[in-house]
Parts: C-alpha cells; structure tokens; sequence
C-alpha cells in the first residue's frame, strides 16, 4: 500500500520502538528469521520484503466456516482467501465491520431515522457528511427529470414529474444552496471556524461567464502543482518552521516547570539541530478543485504534529498559529513573486474537528490563459448551462452521452431508450447473481474504466495502438473457457464485430475480471429454502439467498426497471450473520461529483438493517482490512461505530478504544495486541499438545485428477511421508487455528 516508503517501520518491533537486526541480503534466505533479544522471541524482517501474507484456494465453503474465516481475519479474491501476516508488514491491515443496528447517522435524535426519497429510491441517511452524497445524486436525479421533455410515446407527464422533486427537509436545504449565489453559500457554511486575511463582500470577485463553464481536470491540476511547486513547497516550508517554532516553546515551558535538562528532548520531537530545507510528507498540501475558478489547498501538518506529540500539542491552537503567519505571509510572495500566476489566497480556514487547514487560492488568471488541452472546456453541443458549478443535473447528462457512445462501439444492437435524453431517470438497484452478471459485456467494461483510472491499470477498450499482438497471452482464457465454467463470457460471441486483435485484448483483461470478482467458493443457496425470497422492501431486494452478487445501480427509465445505463457495482457476498463487501467499482466520471464508493457503501449498510428485520441473525457488515498508515484505507472508520480485529488475540474491539491503543502502543508500526491475554507456562504447553494433535489428525486428499478423492489421516503416514507433509500441514494449522482445522481437507498435488 505505501509502496516500500514505509520500510523503515520493518525495524520497529510492536509497540516497544525495539530496534531489530536486519539480515544481511541473501537470496537463499528465508523471508523471516527466528532470534532473541533481551529473551525475547523476535521476528527479523528480510530487508527485501514489504508485506506478507498466507494464502489458500477453495474449491468450495461452507457459509459457516466462510463467516469463522473472516472473522479471524481472512478475505477473499475470487477463490483465493488469504490473510496478512500483520507483524511482518510494513502497512498492518486489521478487519474491520459495522453493527448495523448501532449504525449511528445523526446526533439529532430526533433526525436519526435512515430515509428513502420516495419517487426515487435513493437513500439520504447517515452522518453529516454522508446524508450530504445522498442528497447530492437526489438533486442530480429531479433537476434532470424536471428538465426533460417527454416524448410524443411517452407516458410520463407533467404530474409524475411533479411527483419526483423532493420534498424532504435536508433535500429542501441542499436546494436552496445550489440556487444560492457563492457569497451565501459560504455564509451557510458558517459552522466551521474561519479566517479570512483579504475576502470580503466587496473584495469576491466575479468570474466571467466565458470561465464559469472550464473546470479543472487531472491533467491540469497536475500541471498547476508543477508549475506552482515553488509557492506550495514556500507555503510548507513556513507552516513546518511555525509547527517546530511552537513545539520549542511549548518543550521549554515543559523543561522549566519540571527542572529537566534541556539536552533531554521529548522522544515525540522531529526536528534537528541542523537547518535543513527538506520539508516532511505531513507538511505537503492536497490540492483540490473548488467551484468556480478556485482551488483549496490542504494540509493536515498541524493535525500530524498534533498527533505526533501524542497530545502535547493542541491542533488548534497550532491551526491558529499557522493561520496567522499564513495571513501575513502568503499574498506578500504572491506580490514580490510575478512568476506565480495565482492571483491572490482569498480564504484561510481551519476544520475544527480534524484540525487540517485550507488555503483558497484565485486560479482565474490560469484558467483563463490555459491551453485548451489541459483544460476541459464543454461544448456547446452538449447543452451545458451557463453556471456549471451549479448545475447539478450535468453529471447525469454526460453519463447518458457518453454511454450512447460507448454503447454504439461496442453493443451495436443497444435499444434507443437506455440513451435516450428526454426520458426520466430513476436509480435502481438490483442484486445480481454473480455468474449472471459476469456475462454481461458492460459490467466488464465498467471495471475495466475504474481500474485504469483509479489504478492505471491496462484498459482494452481505449483506443490503443492496434499493431501490437495480443496472441500470445490469451492462452489462460482458452484454458478457462474450456473448462465451460459458469458465467464465462464468450468474447468472440460478444465482440464478433471487432478486429481479432482487439478481441484479444479484452480477452486477456475479461480472465483478470472473472478470476478477482466473478469466481467464488461460496454456493448459492436456492430460493425455495429462503422463508422470504419474495421480499423487496422500497427497493431493497432483502428476500435474495445465501450467496455471491453482483449488486448493480442503472440510471433506469422508471422506478421499477432495470434498464439504464450502469454507474456502479458492488460485489457481496450475502451470508447468514454477515455481509461481506469484497469490491466495489464505478464510473469514475460520473462519481467524481456524486461519490458513488461512499454512496454504494451506505446503501450496503442499510440493506443489512433491513433485511436483518427478517433475518434475525444478520448483523454486521464486514468493510475489508483498514490500513492506519494508508490515507485511502481510513476512511473505513468513518461508518460509526466499528470494530477492529486484534491482530494477536483475534477479538473485536471498539474502533475508538483500538485506535488509541494502536497510537500510543505502536505508534509506528499500527499494530500489536489491541486486548491483553494471560500467559502461563501451562497454558502454552497445553496449546502445542493440542496443534501437535490436529497435525496428527489432519486429512489429506491424495487423489490424483483422474480418480475420486482418497483421504488418508496424517498420521497414516510413514516417516518419510511425514519429514514431506508435516511443515505444510503444520503451517496451515498455525494460519487457520486448531478450533478450524479439522474442517478441511488439504489436496496435495
């Protein structure tokens, strides 16, 4: 996840700051060493390797040992379940799941009820800052249907329309701020603390119309960090000096009240004696896109120094700070400084609750002055109104062109309605069985369009250089479709009117699909053994059976079809006390305004509460690993209240209670035992008696392809067998737990 920057924290043992000895580099080493330090069993990391985990392949599994698996800690990819090795990994990555039925969206007891919008299904609960994605697509979806001209077949009229526009209080609010003017917004906006060096009624400034219809796009932005990087790293370097500046002082006033030497430094302190210009990760900004022709620049140094100090040092009394040297510093280098093209900081403020810092900076000068290549400039052509900071229905409208395009490339034979722009828009969700939706063409193009944009990874459906071959690396989908596995898409059926090489690639990107999302271990339950099958609750399929889905979201053209174009899928997997969220993609464009990831989670959620009615045993909801040193795995934690699993004990413990133990325990590896356990001498022996005897009991399948299975016990085994099989099985018994082994039988081939 931190791709080897982190490999420092490798030296660190858990929780003690404990310097381990890193082994010299040899290529017949093994990836970790036994030794002792002070007594201590120790692991030593080999210097090579960032992380490590134990992985296993299951033809199938049971829904009860599938759910005690994750509940240890274990998740899957296709039929490949594996599990980190925590303590030997540079970014630890603990379980995390939410109680749904303690899912708590609102401090107002009196707003803490989950809502659906009834014309359109689209669910407007949870947290501040999560009912507000909810009342965003809600806005996109009426203003678009209250824009559309029916058609002469068309069956919708004036009186339906009326009946899709909100009519919640929250949806009223998000209205009345989008129709607004910018300088009552911000007064809207007025909870959090602000301070504003030069913004003023009479200093806003107007943005031309000409500019008003240009935004920011990531080619841009990265070219305005580049060109800018001496005002950004100026901007950093004066917030370090002020952090280090007020830590010193507040150090002093500690060393005089204690009478301690002042040789004797803190151990939390990060600067040197030694001036130097290189400024830390935790000092750099995050430059993010405003409405209009701004741009917000973030940090979150004084929320890390904070941190760092382990409390000693309030984040706003240093936001306050960095506030105050910012306002007298930054427009002086704008002005002495003609190369920048910023024109001016207009705000600076900070977010009281995580204590980051926001510079607004005037870009209009770049905008107006930028290339049209590195600035996406809407056509008129495509009807985009005047203002489109505020145009809220835009999102929808670019989905449905662009998609009539997508759709006329590679599906031929897509029917009129799904693109038609004069029909309302509905969201609807379906939960699909996965090996029904592995087979549909625009499922595997709509992963392919996340993964290249949020990964950069290879997209078969961009326009390519066709002279280069794909032949060679096809082989593994032959292999697979000659297997007539269920749900393999026949890509030469699906794409007979492409080129052959063209074909070949999506070839080779469709078994990377179906391998990681499509494939699973876990049966589908049939639907006479369900009691509720039927049951859809406001558009909640809450009655489906034990299994894997697909659930899909369309931009469908009525309430109760499924027939629009597809903007999101979340892959689940539906078991008796749980649901697991194994992935989610969407369509990047359209999420950049709406964020569909938070939007499609918190549908996740609310399905569980609902169909937890009928299911009394269904429960939680499992959200993957959480990543403490990984910026884009935390915001798991913001789904309140959840539980961490102990890395040591494999017990859950409350978020909040985990995380404190984590920071002050472990403040630079994140990871080490979240509870105590007794030890004794006793205990511990009794534990390798009991593994040594599930060792011993161990079933192995030593059938080969041709014959049915052949189980013999380990133990059945001679001495030779033994010295063989004994360090796999005994792994596996350490990886899966005495309590677990003896439901499996391990194939060897």
């Amino acid at each position: 996840y931190c791709g080897g920057k982190r490999m420092n924290v490798l030296e660190l043992d858990d929780g003690h700051n404990t310097v381990l000895p890193i082994p010299k580099e040899n290529n017949n080493s093994a990836s970790t060493n036994r030794s002792t330090q002070n007594g201590k069993s120790i692991d030593q990391i080999d210097a090579t390797k960032t992380s490590k985990s134990y992985g296993l392949l299951f033809d199938s599994l049971p829904y009860d040992t599938y759910e005690d698996l994750i509940n240890l800690g274990w998740r899957r990819s296709g039929k490949h379940l594996y599990r980190p090795h925590n303590l030997e990994s540079c970014c630890p990555a603990l379980s995390i799941r939410l109680d749904s039925s303690k899912f708590a969206s609102r401090s107002n007891p009196q707003k803490s009820k989950l809502a659906d919008d009834a014309a359109n299904s689209v669910l407007v609960g949870g947290s501040k800052s999560q009912r507000r994605v909810g009342r965003n697509l809600l806005l996109a979806l009426n203003e678009y249907n209250s824009k559309c001209l029916p058609s002469e077949d068309d069956s919708v009229n004036a009186s339906n329309l009326a009946n899709t526009q909100l009519d919640s209080s929250d949806a009223k609010k998000a209205t009345k701020q989008a129709t607004c003017s910018t300088d009552e917004r911000h007064h809207l906006k007025k909870k959090s603390r602000r301070f504003s060096p030069c913004r003023g009624n009479d200093q806003t400034m107007s943005v031309p119309a000409a500019l008003e219809i240009r935004e920011f796009d990531r080619a841009s932005l990265q070219e305005f960090e580049s060109t800018e990087q001496h005002f950004l790293h100026e901007m950093a370097k004066l917030i370090y000096k002020e952090l280090t500046k007020q830590a010193i002082v507040t150090v002093n006033n500690e060393q005089a009240s204690n009478n301690t030497e002042k040789l004797n430094k803190p151990k939390w302190t990060w600067w040197n004696d030694s001036e130097s210009d290189e400024i830390p990760k935790w000092c750099t900004f995050k430059l993010v896109p405003q409405e209009g022709c701004f741009i917000k620049a973030s940090t979150v140094a004084c929320a890390a120094a904070s941190g760092r100090s382990r409390g000693a040092l309030g984040k706003l009394e240093l936001a306050r700070a960095v506030i105050d040297r910012l306002k007298g510093s930054a427009n002086t280098y704008l002005q002495s400084n003609k190369s920048s093209r910023i024109r001016q900081v207009t705000e600076v403020t900070v977010h009281e609750k995580s204590g980051r810092v926001h510079i607004i900076l005037d870009v209009s000068g770049i905008l107006a002055a930028a290339p049209s290549a590195a600035v996406k400039n809407i056509s008129a052509q495509q009807q985009q109104p005047q203002n489109a900071a505020i145009d809220k229905a835009y999102p929808i409208q670019e989905m449905i062109s662009r998609y009539g395009k997508v759709d006329q490339q590679f599906n031929p034979n897509a029917t009129v309605p799904l693109t038609d722009k004069s029909v309302p828009r509905f969201l609807t969700v379906r939960s699909t069985p996965v090996y029904e939706s592995s087979l549909q063409p625009e499922v595997h193009r709509l992963f392919c369009l996340y993964q290249s944009t949020t990964h950069g990874d290879f997209n078969p459906f961009a326009d390519l250089d066709d002279s280069s071959s794909f032949r060679d690396e096809v082989h593994e989908y032959n292999y697979y479709k000659q297997k007539n596995l269920p749900g393999f898409l026949d890509i030469d059926v699906a794409y007979r009117h492409l080129d052959e090489n063209r074909r070949d690639r999506i070839k080779t990107s469709y078994v990377i699909f179906y391998k990681f999302l499509c494939e699973t271990p876990v049966p589908t339950a049939a639907a006479e053994s369900n009691p509720i099958c039927a049951s859809n609750e406001d558009g909640y399929d809450i009655g489906i059976p034990f299994g894997t889905y697909h659930q899909q979201y369309r931009l469908s053209t009525s309430k109760d079809a499924f027939d629009g174009p597809l903007v999101a899928v979340g892959v689940l997997d539906v078991l008796p006390h749980c649901i697991s969220s194994v992935y989610a993609f969407y369509d990047p464009i359209f999420s950049a305004r709406l964020e569909l990831g938070k939007y499609t989670a918190l549908r996740e959620i609310e399905w569980v509460r609902r169909a937890s009615k009928y299911r009394t045993e269904l429960k939680y909801y499992y959200l993957g690993y959480y990543i403490h040193s990984c910026r884009k795995m935390t915001y798991k934690a913001e789904y309140k209240p959840s539980e961490l699993l102990c890395p040591v004990t494999s017990k859950w413990v409350d978020f909040e209670t985990a995380k404190e133990v984590l920071e002050e325990r472990s403040p630079d590896r994140h990871c080490c035992a979240l509870v105590d356990m007794p030890h004794s001498a006793e205990g511990e022996a009794s534990a390798a008696a009991r593994k040594q005897s599930c060792v011993d009991k161990m079933a192995l399948d030593i059938g080969t392809i041709a014959e049915e299975s052949q189980v013999v016990r380990v133990e059945m085994l001679n001495g030779q067998g033994r010295e063989l099989v004994d360090p796999v099985v005994t792994e596996f018994v350490n990886e899966v737990g005495v309590d677990m082994c003896s439901r499996f039988a391990i194939k060897l081939s």
